[in-house]
């Protein structure tokens, strides 16, 4: 009798299915949250902003694409860096709500 073996997830079905429970769970809103707190100091890399934000690389680059494809952040240059990186700064309407949240976060304490 032949028996089937058992399929291992691709390195893609496991990233997927973590960014789903990131999502689920609400630790992907308070990443981008603060993403935009922090670039509310001024541009910074996505390197940057995973060291200031310790965490890793790969939750950084993911939560940057969403924010910038929900236009509150964009790419203002590039750094002189081999190779060189983009240099992400808030749009207006990302500002507007970097700083709200500040505020918010103010009442609450």
């Amino acid at each position: 009798m032949m028996t089937n073996p058992v399929m291992q997830p691709t390195g893609r079905e496991v990233s997927a299915e973590a960014f789903r429970e990131i999502r689920k769970s609400g630790r992907a809103n308070a990443y981008q949250r603060r993403i935009l707190e922090e670039l509310a100091a001024g541009p910074m890399t996505r390197n940057q902003l995973a060291a200031r934000i310790q965490r890793p690389l790969s939750s950084i680059c993911g939560r940057c694409s969403e924010l910038l494809d929900a236009d509150l952040v964009t790419v203002s240059g590039t750094t002189n860096d081999k190779p060189p990186r983009q240099l992400l700064a808030l749009t207006d309407k990302g500002r507007v709500l970097a700083h709200s949240e500040e505020v918010d976060d103010a009442k609450a304490d």
